[in-house]
């Protein structure tokens, strides 16, 4: 695996990771706890935390299609 897959791969596990750990302390927050947050809050929470996904696993699709294509090379000869 060359340094720039790399480099996506890894950066985007980190992003996606940190995102899981923040929506798992608030899942297991509101599960837990007596007093809970309103619902409206807690599915707000998770739909900001959550739609990030979507963001990260798109961008990684296009890098590793760029990787892929070899378009940074092509872009170096101008």
């Amino acid at each position: 695996m060359n340094k720039k897959l790399l480099g996506a791969v890894l950066s985007s596990v980190v992003f996606i990771v940190y995102l899981a750990m923040l929506i798992s302390l608030i899942v297991y927050t509101q599960l837990t706890e007596v007093d809970k947050m309103p619902t409206g809050v807690f599915i707000f929470l998770l739909v900001i935390f959550g739609v990030p996904f979507i963001g990260i696993i798109y961008a990684l699709y296009s890098r590793v299609n760029e990787i892929h294509n070899g378009e940074e090379e092509k872009a170096k000869k101008y």
